[in-house]
């Protein structure tokens, strides 16, 4: 099976995912950037640069680091309801491709603050994972300086990417609903730095008799979920 992702319009004759997303087009000058980015953003970018929070990329990968993230991304998913399958399958496959990047930020004393995972090609970084030290049982102060390095952390990201000459920064997904306070709240995050709403679609197309009987399998125990049928425990 053959994975298709980022494309402009639905793939004919296969089931696509509709992602809608937020483009930053990284041509532009550092200023034009910046011209971009609200008002409140631009202020906690220059009060997380005095803090001394910094921001740099992990790869390669060492055991240690993986680690770690993982123990971040589960510390999130106890935390969240909604948080995200990692897919840690598909993170070896691109690490094994070198077209995943892991960047951090930390504070002054080195604590990692925020993860920012990417699915990397020569012109477009799509936002794979992210992930913040946010803690509902600590105080304000510390929360509130997490979300101040979490900003700086994407405008630090940007801009290395665009010195290494990639075009497009891809938040990987934006929410365009109305009824979750929560997503839509993510949303005014990732549209505060500016960019463009884009429609794009991921599609997997079958190559071989096998791949077509495989989607074909997942998707009759997609919908028989769905509605409520037993096809999993068939499938065992």
């Amino acid at each position: 099976m053959l994975k298709l992702c980022d494309l402009p319009d639905a793939y004919p004759g296969v089931a696509n995912e509709y992602r809608p997303t937020i483009l930053i087009d990284l041509t532009q000058s550092e200023d034009e950037l910046q011209a971009a980015v609200s008002t409140h953003t631009r202020k906690a970018l220059r009060q997380s640069t005095r803090e001394g929070v910094t921001v740099a990329s992990v790869m390669p990968l060492s055991e240690d680091i993986w680690n770690t993230f993982l123990e971040a991304y589960w510390k999130l998913w106890r935390r969240k309801s909604n948080a995200g399958a990692l897919g840690i399958g598909q993170i070896r496959d691109l690490v094994a491709r070198e077209r995943f990047e892991l960047t951090v930020s930390r504070s002054t004393d080195g604590q990692i603050l925020s993860w920012h995972a990417y699915v990397r090609t020569s012109e477009r970084m799509r936002l794979h994972t992210t992930i913040s030290d946010m803690d509902p049982s600590r105080d304000s102060t510390w929360n509130n300086m997490v979300g101040r390095a979490h900003r700086l952390h994407h405008w630090q990201d940007m801009l290395r990417f665009k010195a290494e000459g990639v075009k497009t920064y891809d938040f990987g997904g934006v929410y365009r609903g109305t009824e979750d306070r929560e997503q839509m709240n993510i949303a005014h995050f990732k549209q505060s730095f500016g960019g463009r709403f884009a429609d794009t679609y991921d599609a997997v197309v079958p190559l071989t008799l096998k791949g077509r009987l495989a989607l074909s399998l997942i998707a009759r125990i997609g919908a028989e979920f769905r509605s409520g049928g037993n096809a999993a425990g068939a499938a065992v």
